[in-house]
């Protein structure tokens, strides 16, 4: 075996295999021999670099199998109204008003992260209150769950929808006041994307802001992600793949939105570090829209009713019928695509399931690894059923840190809250889960969702579902090796075993001997990508 390029130690080595190690040698961008210190120090060769850590912990590298680095890219650069940085109403107002003033009369202005539960006196936002904050300006507000736009009147004529528009398909709507003219509130990506139209799109804004969120990955540690439906436009394709490709980004396995055009991907094209796998669908929609589908109403709750704009005993909707449903994923499985398909809501999920167990059913494949993503209130039920069938579950697990008093209290109420994200049933069951934050909704850190996982804590600091909750060594691996596997990955990722890719995350220390409300103060020193340390 020829001299090893590089050998790590003073680690404390976490392999992710249950084994221990005190040195891993690496030649090129694969890992070449991993143990004891002495025995990995015999591949030093002459030219090998030695790193020492000094005593911290190496890991695999963090994946993050359910995010959208394209979408996040254009959200953080738009205005920040979020409750992440905002605790008042007044604030966001200026923000908004700063934002319109720098921008000049006529101008678009977008922004993000408008948030009733965190921002708690936020009230009720429409047309009629953007047009007093901006008369002259088109503008538009997204909410942090990203599935509600607010716009103004601007906006709506600068779009062209008025009270003839009719809804788009795929879930979209403009919502409407009692006289059926639109009130300024707009559902689901199909609709919004008549307002997202006029974003700058050009070439090396793009490249930059996109360039920029791939940065924010590597300083929480993660080097895979799975970009869970491609919103890139059609022209700027082929520079998706050329930043990720770039050695300070990360590893992309792609699932394509259903409806991007402007590309003739197919399962396993791959690109350098860039590769499709499959499919993203969305079934339904957000618990904080009224658009998950629920088999029982949300609460009639101030919260619902007033500030988010629930109607009275809604229970959620489909995007699409059952039917239709069936026979798309017909057609994917066909075509060998993998499928990811977002569902929320216990009605919601069991339906995606049933689709799933038809479709599956009249032509098995022992391996398909299709996903369901976000799981909010599977049933246990499901959890087993979808185990049975293959079907792989990722959960949204930090709804239950961020929005737990608030889904207990006035969205969904407390039974079904503590049986939210059942991480502990899954794992039970025999799943192998994933956990991811669904960026730009959440902040990219695989550590706070590891806290959330195991020990169930709300923001408020109390706990939720905490039946649920499971081991740290769990959540590692819902984070490392089992991530990898939903996405197909893990022959290459996920753990530090000789003959994978050296994708590696240094932490300050060990966060299996962490407590568990410790781990999201852990810090990310630094991360490896093929072999080579990031600039930090």
């Amino acid at each position: 075996m020829p001299p090893a390029d590089t050998i790590i130690l003073g680690a404390d080595v976490v392999t992710g295999t249950g084994t221990s190690a005190e040195a891993v040698a690496v030649t090129g961008e694969r890992i070449t021999a991993v143990g004891p210190r002495a025995e990995v120090l015999d591949a030093k060769g002459p030219a090998t670099e030695v790193v020492d850590l000094r005593g911290a912990a190496l890991l695999p590298g963090f994946i993050e199998p359910h995010t959208h680095p394209d979408l996040s890219a254009q959200c953080y650069s738009w205005v920040d109204v979020s409750g992440f940085t905002y605790s008042s109403v007044e604030s966001v107002e200026k923000a908004l008003q700063d934002a319109v003033k720098a921008a000049g009369p006529g101008k678009w202005v977008f922004a993000f992260g408008l948030d009733p539960m965190l921002t708690s006196d936020l009230g009720t936002w429409d047309r009629s209150r953007l047009d007093l904050l901006a008369p002259d300006n088109p503008v538009s507000v997204m909410i942090q769950s990203m599935h509600t736009l607010f716009v103004n009147s601007a906006a709506l004529r600068a779009a062209g929808v008025d009270r003839s528009t009719p809804d788009p398909a795929g879930g979209g709507r403009f919502m409407r006041d009692e006289s059926g003219e639109p009130n300024g509130i707009v559902m689901e990506q199909p609709a919004a994307q008549r307002f997202l139209s006029f974003l700058d799109l050009s070439p090396e804004a793009w490249v930059k802001r996109l360039s920029d969120q791939y940065g924010r990955y590597r300083s929480a540690g993660i080097t895979t992600v799975g970009i869970a439906g491609i919103f890139t436009p059609g022209p700027l394709l082929p520079m998706l793949e050329e930043v990720t490709t770039r050695d300070d980004a990360v590893r992309a396995v792609a699932y394509r939105h259903h409806a991007l055009t402007g590309s003739d991907w197919k399962p396993s094209d791959e690109t350098g570090r860039f590769q499709l796998r499959g499919v993203k669908l969305w079934y339904d929609g957000s618990p904080y829209s009224g658009t998950m589908l629920l088999d029982d109403p949300y609460l009639d709750s101030d919260l619902c009713c007033q500030t988010l704009g629930i109607a009275p005993d809604t229970s959620g909707h489909a995007n699409v019928g059952p039917e239709e449903l069936v026979a798309t994923l017909r057609e994917y499985r066909d075509r060998g695509w993998q499928v990811l398909t977002h569902a929320q809501g216990d009605r919601g999920t069991r339906e995606v399931l049933d689709a799933y167990e038809k479709v599956l059913g009249e032509h098995p494949a022992s391996d398909h690894r299709w996903r369901l993503e976000h799981c909010a209130l599977i049933s246990r039920d499901d959890v087993t059923r979808a185990a049975r069938l293959g079907v792989a579950l990722s959960f949204h697990v930090n709804h239950v840190y961020y929005y737990g008093p608030e889904l207990r209290e006035s969205i969904i109420g407390s039974e079904r809250a503590e049986a939210m994200m059942p991480l502990g049933s899954a794992v039970r069951a025999g799943h192998r889960i994933s956990l991811h934050a669904d960026s730009p909704m959440y902040p990219a850190k695989p550590l706070s969702l590891m806290r959330t996982a195991v020990t169930r804590l709300t923001r408020a600091g109390d706990q939720l579902g905490a039946a649920e909750a499971i081991s740290a060594e769990q959540a590692l691996r819902a984070v490392t090796i089992d991530a990898a596997w939903q996405l197909f990955a893990d022959g290459d990722i996920g753990s530090i075993e000789v003959g994978k890719l050296a994708d590696f995350v240094v932490l300050e220390h060990n966060p299996l001997t962490a407590a568990g409300d410790e781990l999201a103060r852990i810090e990310v020193l630094n991360t490896w990508l093929a072999g080579r340390p990031g600039a930090m």
